[in-house]
């Protein structure tokens, strides 16, 4: 990415530690735009846990990027952040915060004296800004009065924001992000996503159970990667190699990401199958017909793609159902002591999300295998995350 260098003679200066960023921020940013030629937006903190952002895994350099993100296609805005991590905790260290952000600022315009407006929420902020900036020997006092008639605008303005400019908090957000999830800025909602996995062996459901779950809460789903895949290149189970079990790993990941990332939920989604299933696949089809060296590679990348993956509820379904033929699937793996042994080794598999795992059998017989893995998710839901239909 190009670093972008702030060139007029009027830069809006907004600082904040966004955790997270919500509309109202981006407002009063897009306010100090069209007041002035560019904006400068300082994203401030830190990444240790003293850092309010940090404390719910939103650390300084994550919102910085997150920031950015927002205004990526925006050459008017420039991002920066602003460690605090060396500097007396707030409300101290105002001295050494202030130094700091000057030398942003300079490092951030092209013109020696631009004509800055500094865009507060805080009366103590306004207070600090005036007291730093009419300080005798300063570095920064002459922002405030110049006598070259050639930079009569090179001064410094502070403009306090009513509180009306801005109906939402950061706070407010941190502490229940689902009510105020459509001021929060699509970026950001991929922290607080929640996200929930279906996995299990072959024909026990799955896939109908997330369709219905994605129905019932209007949620965005990502399904099963590999059924697509054979169906776009008429592959069975048994056929697949080891460059489609590549494709397998790192498609399956990305869809999912992809479906999380485009913010446009409101704040749940759900997904049939991960890199854990493809690994017991690998290691059922693959593990004693490869090479060594292959099945090495497709363990590396599943250790990576696997540690990559966050998940709030994983629902783990019995192998409790007739196994149907689709034409893709190998019917060896109808056998129930194979099908159990299958599951026994996703369990093993998923060993790092131990604590969110939930298992469905099937013990309440008077109503179907399928109506109650049905009414036992959506309890888990609701007990776990909140979330109700």
């Amino acid at each position: 990415m190009k670093r972008k260098t702030l060139t007029g003679e009027s830069i809006g200066v907004v600082f904040g530690t966004f955790a997270p960023m919500h509309t109202g921020h981006v407002d009063l940013i897009q306010q100090a735009k069209r007041e002035n030629d560019q904006v400068l937006v300082i994203v401030s903190g830190t990444n240790t846990d003293r850092d309010r952002g940090t404390q719910i895994g939103l650390h300084l350099n994550r919102r910085f990027r997150y920031v950015r993100e927002v205004f990526r296609d925006d050459e008017l805005v420039a991002i920066d952040k602003l460690d605090e991590e060396n500097m007396p905790a707030y409300p101290d260290g105002w001295s050494e915060w202030l130094n700091d952000l000057n030398n942003l600022i300079d490092k951030n315009t092209a013109l020696p004296y631009p004509h800055l407006t500094f865009y507060v929420g805080e009366p103590d902020y306004v207070n600090h800004l005036e007291s730093f900036y009419e300080a005798e020997g300063k570095a920064i006092s002459h922002r405030l009065h110049i006598a070259n008639n050639n930079h009569a605008r090179s001064r410094a303005d502070i403009k306090l924001m009513k509180r009306s400019v801005i109906p939402i908090s950061a706070t407010k957000i941190r502490n229940n992000p689902f009510e105020y999830w459509h001021y929060i800025t699509k970026p950001f909602r991929r922290h607080f996503t929640k996200k929930i996995l279906v996995i299990g062996s072959a024909s026990g459901g799955k896939t109908t159970l997330v369709k219905d779950l994605g129905r019932a809460y209007n949620a965005p789903i990502s399904l099963e990667f590999a059924r697509e895949y054979q169906n776009r290149y008429n592959v069975t189970d048994e056929e697949l190699d080891v460059k489609d079990y590549i494709h397998l790993l790192a498609d399956q990941y990305q869809q999912t990401a992809n479906i999380i990332d485009s913010g446009s939920h409101s704040g749940i989604i759900f997904a049939d199958t991960n890199s854990a299933v493809t690994k017991a696949y690998i290691d059922y089809y693959l593990k004693d017909e490869i090479s060594e060296e292959e099945y090495d590679m497709l363990s590396q990348l599943y250790e990576v793609t696997i540690k990559r993956e966050q998940w709030d509820l994983i629902i783990l379904i019995s192998p409790e159902t007739e196994y149907v033929d689709d034409g893709f699937r190998d019917m060896t793996m109808s056998d129930q002591s194979i099908r159990d042994e299958f599951t026994q080794h996703l369990i093993e598999l998923m060993k790092p999300f131990n604590d969110k795992l939930h298992i469905l059998t099937y013990t309440d017989r008077k109503q179907t295998f399928f109506a109650q893995n049905y009414q036992n998710v959506k309890q888990l839901i609701f007990d776990e995350l909140g979330f109700e239909v």
